[in-house]
């Protein structure tokens, strides 16, 4: 007899060890609960196939839709879950719980695995997620890390991680450094919906009754948004300053940003975002800087002449208390990790 098919409230239920988001492929690429490993009943071909017979026929939609299922499954049996013992105890789940994610689990548990369906699938995940970062700005007490364009403020975060610290690192998370210069030079960005979901995860990794440190950002970083109770904590978070004289925020541009060295293209949306907001001449004096190759001469002008004016438009905006100012004279990880210090010894208790 076939063990039960149990329908749970929770993908941290008790007993899973493994688990499959049957989803399409596009579906899951999107966004997906962590750790989950796609097999999908319906490949996106086929999903969209479904969908537009369920507009005229729900019967010949139900079969040609077991037959791909039967299709599908046959190829999951005898592939990813072949070696599976029979205490396997997969968590499924579709975009709502429903047939997809019921009709791999009806599958497996004939063969004899105790299969837990989310009810609700995807849907109530996202719910339950977003709910939770909603919440976040009541749990955590924040300390923002500032300064100016290439002060080091993301290696200084990553010195707090490495000594142990609450950190949020969002640039990481989002795949991108920031600034209109900070597209990662060899991934792409998650969609909203995954950032989310890794903001999501990482935040239950952290401690709760320690203070945590985020690098000061706009509400948006690259084509990502801060979720907004995230944003309105970082926004009346007190901060610490991180200041350093422009010779060293040059010579740190230079030796973190040598992509662009090697691929000028890069900065061509800038200068057309100069152009775009009446700053011509900017934008002329920057290609002429960048057709002599002087690549200092460049970054300093980028530096006093738009991200400097920049951020300091931005100050009276984000309206809030310096715990710490700290002046570094050099920008390299001994003094990045000096910095972590100071900053732990002045704000935690």
């Amino acid at each position: 007899m076939a063990p039960p098919i149990k329908i749970v409230d929770s993908y941290n239920s008790e007993g899973i060890n493994t688990i499959i988001d049957v989803r399409s492929p596009s579906e899951f690429n999107i966004d997906h609960i962590p750790n989950a490993i796609n097999l999908p009943v319906l490949s996106d071909r086929e999903h969209a196939i479904v969908g537009r017979m369920h507009q005229h026929s729900h019967f010949d939609a139900r079969k040609i839709g077991a037959a791909f299922v039967a299709a599908n499954m046959s190829a999951h049996l005898n592939g990813p879950l072949r070696d599976k013992s029979n205490d396997f105890t997969p968590l499924i789940y579709c975009a709502r719980g429903g047939q997809r994610s019921k009709a791999f689990a009806l599958i497996c548990a004939e063969i004899g695995w105790r299969c837990r369906v989310l009810e609700g699938g995807y849907k109530s995940y996202r719910r339950d997620l977003l709910s939770s970062l909603d919440a976040f700005s009541t749990q955590f007490k924040i300390i923002k890390i500032a300064g100016r364009t290439g002060t080091g403020k993301t290696e200084i975060i990553g010195a707090l991680f490495k000594q142990g610290k609450n950190v949020i690192d969002l640039e990481n998370l989002a795949r991108h450094r920031g600034s209109l210069l900070g597209a990662h030079p060899t991934e792409e960005q998650p969609s909203q919906k995954l950032f989310e979901t890794l903001l999501w995860a990482h935040l239950k990794t952290l401690q709760p009754d320690q203070p945590v440190f985020v690098e000061a950002e706009s509400s948006k970083i690259g084509n990502i948004q801060i979720p907004h109770a995230l944003w309105r904590a970082m926004k009346e978070a007190p901060q610490v300053m991180i200041l350093s004289k422009r010779h060293n925020r040059v010579q740190y541009l230079l030796d973190n940003y040598t992509e662009i060295q090697q691929n000028s293209q890069i900065l061509e949306p800038l200068f057309k975002n100069f152009e775009q907001s009446g700053q011509t001449n900017l934008a002329q004096l920057c290609k002429y800087e960048l057709r002599k190759g002087n690549w200092e001469s460049l970054a300093e002008l980028l530096l006093q002449s738009h991200y400097d004016k920049k951020y300091d438009r931005s100050i009276g905006y984000h309206g809030c208390d310096n715990i710490l100012a700290l002046e570094l004279d050099e920008l390299n990880d001994n003094h990045f990790r000096q910095a972590a210090k100071k900053i732990s010894e002045t704000c935690l208790p």
